[in-house]
């Protein structure tokens, strides 16, 4: 028999655990009795004392329909004091998003469905881990009922919803531990602001915090290294261990944008660590990653999975913190948001749209030594570009300028070397990068950097090794990383994996062509290398060979003439 179909008006509860695939990423078996046992003991009592219908469980998420709003409103309260009260013991601790709409639904047996649904799932997902969002329909139809307070927090342009909504989050702030001693801090947040949470042990052993702990220090002590973030000091961050708070409250509590959390579990010989990073104004989820070794010896482990989490972190930070910036209105940007800016487009090898706001960053503050080192990046995609002397000058002049105003600038060391690299002033160029990696070991910028020096040298294998280690951290880095590993190989004589390197930089420079040219020359494409060539002169008409192994240059005589014969075997003119 058909089912029939009918409508009625519902209050609508949705609800989903923040970051569960990286809780069954660390340990499944125990997620998942985790959240069984809370849907057994907390989650399903709660709605059946108020009344509610559970329609579907997904996994990790729930829908419920009350005939109250009131009930309704009144049981993502109580639900989310529960897990406030389970998550100071329980291991791993779980955090709801929870969503409330009061809409019409289409009701066809024992499920429910239409846009008064698909209101609450919208608004479940930009709600706060740990919080409680309700739509306007909600809050005015609860009113003063309930001893509970309401923040409005405008209006959103939900997906497939056509008319915005406009959303409250119910405050649970008074529900909050008294011992966690928390003076809230002013929601305006310091920009580029990181804190690092203790990661979580989730085999449960008291005895092994000590190494989740030490994860978590190391992590924090390296980002610290990065002088373009603002990273919350350990006695502050990490007195919130034990204390069940979620991310969004501790951000609260820490005035900080952006939370790194995680967590550890040891089986048998083997460890797994979790790392996330989390966007605290929307609770978003920029970036979660998990990293699986073999426990030989456990502090070369620590050490190792550490610098492959701050590398990876360290640039997904920067790429959040920019596209941030993009967002705000160009006219107010400070000095900060500028450089952000001008970071994203020297990414993007677009120096025209990078320098104005190098630029107007000087304006703001002419002694911000971060602005000056990002001046000698933009520079450097200028000279990249069309290799002209001036413009390296300018390069190295800006890198020196960083370092006089901040020693400890690690890129800016790092910008300094790469300019003497290319000046040929080798010795000079080692120590500015040696002295940039021991301010910052995690400076993929200035550790690729070095790898160009090895390949300058002649340490082609080493270049390689120094690289293919780089990318073993960062698997999906800036695109010219690819350009120095392809060199590399083809200096190795390694000419098809040199292409598919080279193939992999999104940007063809004019040397890019000249590269691969010379590595289908080598394999006797002598088609394809005149097809590289000629794009090559077309963006560069007057180079010659004798030009090109002065501008893109190597230390030994050797290595230039097998650059030169290459060259012309490709059929680019003396």
């Amino acid at each position: 028999m058909e089912q029939q179909t009918t409508r009625r008006l519902s209050a609508i509860l949705a609800a989903d655990v923040v970051g569960y695939s990286s809780m069954i990423g660390i340990d499944e078996a125990g997620a998942v009795a985790a959240l069984r046992e809370v849907w057994q003991k907390t989650f399903n009592p709660a709605v059946a004392a108020r009344h509610g219908r559970i329609v579907k469980m997904m996994g990790d998420g729930a829908l419920v329909e009350f005939p109250s709003v009131v009930s309704a409103v009144e049981c993502a309260a109580a639900i989310q004091r529960a897990m406030g009260e389970r998550n100071l013991a329980a291991i791993p601790p779980i955090h709801f998003r929870i969503g409330i709409n009061l809409g019409d639904v289409i009701v066809e047996g024992d499920d429910i469905f239409g846009e008064g649904v698909n209101i609450a799932s919208r608004i479940e997902a930009i709600a706060k881990p740990g919080g409680v969002s309700v739509s306007a329909t909600v809050r005015e139809n609860v009113g003063n009922k309930l001893e509970l307070a309401f923040e409005d927090t405008g209006e959103y342009s939900l997906k497939n919803i056509e008319q915005p909504i406009r959303v409250y989050n119910v405050l649970l702030d008074t529900t909050l531990p008294k011992a966690a001693g928390i003076v809230h801090a002013s929601v305006t947040r310091t920009k580029g602001s990181v804190a690092v949470l203790p990661f979580s042990d989730m085999g449960g052993d008291p005895g092994q915090d000590y190494f989740a702990e030490g994860i978590a220090e190391d992590i924090l002590t390296e980002l610290s290294r990065f002088r373009n973030l603002f990273v919350i000091a350990r006695n502050s961050s990490f007195s919130f261990k034990g204390k069940g708070l979620g991310t969004q409250e501790i951000a609260r509590a820490l005035n900080v944008e952006y939370i790194v959390t995680g967590g550890v579990r040891r089986f048998g010989k083997r460890v797994r660590v979790a790392a996330q990073l989390i966007h605290t104004p929307t609770g978003q989820e920029l970036w979660a990653e998990r990293y699986d070794r073999e426990l030989e010896d456990i502090f070369v482990v620590q050490d190792e999975v550490v610098r492959t989490i701050v590398v990876t972190l360290e640039a997904r930070l920067q790429m959040a913190i920019a596209n941030d910036a993009s967002n705000r209105n160009i006219p107010n940007l400070a000095a900060y948001d500028c450089v952000q800016l001008a970071k994203k487009y020297v990414a993007l090898h677009d120096a025209p749209r990078a320098m104005p706001f190098v630029d107007r960053a000087l304006q703001l503050d002419a002694e911000y030594a971060v602005a000056y080192a990002m001046r000698a990046a933009t520079f450097y995609v200028q000279y990249l570009e069309n290799a002209q002397a001036s413009i390296l000058d300018q390069m190295a002049a800006a890198a020196r300028t960083a370092i006089a105003l901040d020693e400890g600038d690690s890129i800016g060391h790092a910008l300094l070397g790469m300019a003497l690299i290319l000046k040929q002033q080798y010795e000079l160029a080692a120590s500015h990068l040696e002295r940039a990696i021991s301010l910052n070991p995690a400076n993929a910028v200035a550790t690729a950097y070095q790898a160009e020096l090895f390949l300058r040298n002649g340490d082609f294998a080493i270049a390689l090794k120094t690289m293919d280690e780089l990318l073993q951290r960062d698997p999906i880095p800036a695109t010219w990383h690819w350009e120095i590993r392809g060199m590399a190989l083809l200096m190795l004589r390694r000419y098809q994996e040199a292409i598919l390197a080279f193939s992999r930089q999104v940007h063809p420079f004019w040397y890019i062509h000249g590269d691969l040219a010379m590595c289908h020359a080598r394999l006797g494409h002598l088609g394809e290398a005149k097809v590289e060539i000629e794009k090559l002169t077309s963006i560069m008409p007057e180079m010659t060979i004798g030009q090109y192994v002065e501008i893109d240059p190597f230390r030994k005589q050797e290595d230039r003439d097998f650059i030169a014969e290459s060259l012309r075997l490709a059929g680019l003119s003396e």
